[in-house]
């Protein structure tokens, strides 16, 4: 699986920062999934950022 988060927060000029503040999510989570350093993830946390995003899961989750 690839994360794709870091291309959608770029295409939409959102800082990891600001998702963090406005999601409730950690900055240290959204920082290893924008760096693939991660090997699970939650579906609360897949939710939090595809409302947050309005998005859906395979734009931000590929697989490879």
């Amino acid at each position: 699986m690839k994360i794709t988060l870091n291309q959608v927060l770029d295409s939409k000029g959102i800082s990891q920062n600001q998702m963090a503040k406005d999601t409730g999510i950690s900055t240290s989570t959204l920082r290893n999934l924008n760096h693939n350093r991660t090997t699970r993830i939650s579906f609360d946390i897949l939710e939090k950022i595809c409302l947050y995003l309005n998005c859906q899961i395979q734009d931000i989750l590929s697989l490879e």
